[in-house]
């Protein structure tokens, strides 16, 4: 898969094996799948946001937030590993600041190069 985000293949190449995986995969049935949803949804997000389908790349990040807050206890470990990265991706891809929780993300620019993380109490945290 991390394969169509290589510039060794033409972007032609690279758009038309993203097109039909993305639909591979959002069509899987996750409880079978041996990938948790993160990551997959974090990957389809970064192709939909490659061929600038931003709203469907958001969406998609947003669901992979989501499904770290499920009830299996594996998720904790992966939700403390992922959220950071997904919550940034998401500040990126919007072009705004987000808060899940009691994390708040800035997106990365060219001015502001490491994320802000502050304290959404302040702030009115979405959850």
């Amino acid at each position: 898969m991390m394969q169509i985000f290589h510039q060794s293949l033409p972007s032609g190449e690279r758009f038309a094996m993203g097109k039909v995986l993305s639909k591979h995969i959002l069509a899987l049935d996750l409880a079978q799948c041996s990938l948790p949803p993160s990551l997959l949804f974090r990957e389809v997000a970064r192709y939909y946001h490659e061929i600038g389908n931003k709203d469907r790349a958001v969406e998609l990040i947003e669901l992979a937030l989501k499904s770290l807050d499920g009830p299996d206890p594996d998720m904790h470990g992966l939700k403390k590993d992922f959220k950071p990265d997904l919550l940034q991706t998401l500040a990126n891809y919007k072009g705004e600041e987000v808060c899940y929780g009691d994390v708040c993300v800035v997106p990365r620019t060219s001015a502001t190069p490491k994320a802000e993380q502050e304290n959404p109490a302040e702030r009115g945290a979405l959850e």
